[in-house]
């Protein structure tokens, strides 16, 4: 295995990747908002379900020069757990639905000729980029996942050129346990495999307990993730954002994050290959998950009725509120009005004071400035006093939202001290991640652009 050695001088302000999801139940709305420049990303991930709905968002990120890569959602199809939901509108997908996608499905020659399906998506829609159609290496119900995904890279690549879709770029996803890239043997393995890969960038997207409140885990991922600087491409962490994104990009191990807007921001395992619950048509219940509100400066996320609580203690809304006033010229008004907008508006705004931080200091300013902030923040609001007849009226539980400020007040003032002592070693070994390349357009609109 050749080793490349992991540069300890990089450019004062290294950039870094944000790749926006446009999502499976919220593509509209998010492509909206970056018509609108609400979000300014030039970087784009579109799902095999819907990218035939999203012709106009996808021309209008063409005209933009937005790089568009194409998720297949393999993932999603040959998990049984997953396989019935809104992956199931991918045209590679099992006719039976809540069926997987079996191994047999990938391999060479199957007549459902899967990754001809992709390449000819990729051609007719005209992304730039495809994540390679992989699988969950720790499937219960199947252990040589991981072959079969290094081998469907080298086919989807064929099927690419075939296809007339030679400059359409591959990036590698590996979808995995936290404790699976932490083992030696794995680690040797595919870093043995990726130099050969027909790949620009690795994206990771791992099951795991969040970051942002396990001292155990941020130790873990971001120690694993240094040790992995001689992959020798850029690494994507995808399904994270929020605070478990400005670490990781703060500390320099990842190039770069990919997450959508209440959807595709954590990435879970359990009861993998478990049928999925059928929700009671008579239990009164509305299908989906409950918009919620991310409060940046704790670092947390609350409904919407949950917010209203909390807003109306005296004092709630400096604490809980942006001071930026593009963010929320309207306040609470515009939080209400459009949730996604101001969550998306916040994110930016985070992501953008982390890159204006020389990047050799960066890991100091999140430990020192951004953890101090979220820890300091959660003390006050532990302190407030929400109206009980907001609560009530809100069917709001308010001694049980009261515990959940204890507890984060408690787990904010331990992960402030565990990143304060990440960045001390992140700063003793002084190296950086990879400097993620340039935007990927199609050749025909790099032609267009330098005429």
């Amino acid at each position: 295995m050749s080793i490349i050695q992991f540069p300890k001088q990089k450019a004062v302000f290294q950039p870094f990747a944000h790749f926006i999801r446009l999502g499976e139940g919220s593509y509209r709305r998010v492509a909206d908002l970056i018509a609108a420049g609400i979000l300014t990303s030039k970087r784009v991930v579109i799902d095999a379900s819907k990218a035939y709905h999203q012709r106009d968002s996808i021309e209008m990120l063409r005209g933009r020069e937005t790089e568009i890569i194409l998720d297949p959602r393999t993932i999603e199809l040959s998990s049984r757990q997953k396989c019935g939901g809104l992956a199931a509108s991918t045209p590679w997908a099992s006719p039976n639905k809540g069926t997987p996608l079996g191994p047999e499905f990938f391999r060479k020659g199957h007549t459902a000729d899967i990754y001809g399906q992709i390449a000819k998506m990729c051609v007719e829609l005209g992304v730039d980029a495809v994540l390679a159609p992989t699988h969950f290496i720790g499937d219960p119900g199947f252990d040589g996942w991981y072959r079969i995904n290094v081998e469907g890279c080298e086919l989807l690549r064929k099927a690419l050129d075939d296809s007339g879709g030679q400059n359409i770029r591959i990036d590698y996803l590996l979808a995995a346990r936290l404790s699976d890239l932490c083992k030696p043997d794995f680690q040797r393995q595919f870093l043995t495999d990726l130099p050969s890969m027909p790949v620009d960038n690795l994206w990771l997207r791992l099951s795991m307990s969040p970051i942002e409140s396990s001292p155990t885990n941020a130790q873990r991922l971001i120690g694993t993730l240094a040790g992995w600087h001689n992959a020798g491409v850029p690494i994507i962490m995808d399904y994270v954002g929020g605070l478990a994104g400005e670490a990781l990009l703060s500390m320099n191990v990842v190039s770069g994050i990919a997450h959508g807007f209440g959807e595709q921001t954590t990435f879970t395992t359990s009861n993998w290959n478990d049928a999925p619950k059928e929700r009671d048509p008579e239990d009164g219940k509305k299908g989906g998950r409950a918009q919620r509100i991310s409060v940046t400066a704790l670092g947390r996320t609350f409904t919407v009725k949950e917010m209203e609580v909390l807003l109306s203690a005296h004092g709630a809304r400096s604490l809980l509120l942006p001071t930026e006033r593009h963010i929320a010229p309207n306040g609470v008004q515009d939080i209400q009005n459009d949730a996604r907008r101001f969550n998306a508006a916040d994110a930016e705004h985070r992501l953008r004071e982390i890159s204006k931080v020389p990047t050799v200091d960066r890991p100091e300013f999140f430990a020192q400035t951004r953890m101090r902030e979220v820890a300091s923040t959660a003390n006050r609001v532990e302190k407030l006093n929400p109206k009980a007849e907001i609560a009530k009226a809100n069917n709001v539980d308010l001694a049980k939202l009261q515990k959940r400020l204890a507890d984060q007040r408690q787990k904010a003032d331990s992960m402030r001290e565990t990143f304060e002592d990440i960045a001390t070693e992140r700063k003793e070994q002084g190296c950086l991640a990879k400097e993620i390349g340039s935007v990927r357009l199609a050749t025909q609109r790099k032609e267009a652009r330098t005429r």
